[in-house]
């Protein structure tokens, strides 16, 4: 049953895919759509189709070659209805890209905002109740606390901006001890969720334990490629939903002479985070992955150095 809902969800995603280069994604498209087309091109048709009313009884260039002017006409008046028909369908589609965008913006900079607004009234209000012989890094300092709003605020930011149904959404960070091969989450978006265990993902072909490899973030924006390049770790959810994309980032981050390692990972199952044969959107979405990554790196390593001074520099 899965196998044949996933075959129908490859066809239509690859017609998709067609219309979409048809359509939107080409060169020819892309030339119609430049502003010089639209300045030059419709007077000068419309003087040769005024000329041939006007003048084309009287001169000789015209009435001489019928033949050929009405050969002209034809498949000028033929390519302005394919050009308008054409243009109409590209212009429509990058409407609802743009309004998309609108909304992607908004919900981005209110997830951003979120998160300094959370922060700025913690310090607020521990500031009044410090002391001078206090721990003012312990009783500011919550990374834990703002790691799990991040990713909230992250499952969120998905679900608004991306329109993402939240079910088909998983954030987690993994933490090990690569030296002792020891992998955990050290959090999840959804604690009742089933995820595969972390060991095995970093034991395995997954796009986690690749991007610890490489040391590089990673963002597939169709899991099916990432299947097929063996750079992602087949689940019974990926194999019963056969869509999705993922993204991940290493973190390492040391302290004292301790090295503290990370996966931040946001996965979708079952939807597409982009359209993943649209580079430019894949781009622009893998930018802002990286960003909201870079934020739960900031989290991580004020997490890592409070784990530093807790142990007493001792590794978990």
């Amino acid at each position: 049953m899965w196998a044949l809902e996933i075959m129908i969800q490859t066809k239509e995603w690859d017609l998709k895919k067609l219309l979409f280069q048809i359509f939107v994604n080409n060169r020819a498209v892309k030339f119609i759509g430049h502003p010089a087309m639209g300045v030059f091109v419709p007077p000068l048709i419309g003087l040769y189709y005024g000329t041939l009313d006007i003048w084309g009884d009287e001169w000789g260039w015209i009435k001489n070659n019928r033949d050929v002017h009405e050969l002209i006409f034809t498949i000028l008046a033929t390519l302005t209805i394919l050009i308008l028909f054409f243009k109409a369908i590209s212009e429509a589609a990058r409407g609802e890209v743009e309004k998309q965008y609108s909304k992607l913006m908004e919900s981005m900079i209110l997830f951003f905002n979120t998160l300094v607004k959370k922060k700025r009234d913690r310090f607020f209000n521990k500031a009044k109740h410090l002391t001078p012989t206090g721990d003012t890094f312990k009783a500011i300092t919550q990374p834990k606390d703002q790691l799990e709003h991040v990713v909230d605020g992250t499952k969120t930011f998905l679900v608004n901006g991306f329109g993402i149904d939240p079910k088909n959404i998983g954030i987690t960070i993994i933490q090990g001890c690569p030296q002792q091969d020891k992998w955990w989450y050290e959090l999840k978006c959804d604690a009742q969720k089933q995820h595969t265990k972390a060991k095995v993902l970093m034991s395995g072909k997954s796009t986690a334990a690749y991007c610890f490899e490489s040391g590089d973030s990673i963002f597939i924006p169709d899991i099916r490629k990432g299947i097929k390049e063996e750079v992602f770790f087949s689940s019974e959810r990926s194999e019963k939903t056969g869509v999705g994309s993922i993204f991940c980032k290493p973190v390492r981050i040391t302290v004292g002479k301790l090295e503290y390692v990370y996966i931040f990972t946001v996965a979708v199952f079952g939807q597409n985070l982009c359209l993943p044969y649209d580079e430019e959107e894949c781009r622009a979405c893998e930018k802002i992955l990286d960003e909201i990554a870079d934020r739960v790196e900031l989290e991580l390593y004020l997490d890592s150095i409070k784990q530093y001074r807790t142990n007493g520099g001792i590794a978990a």
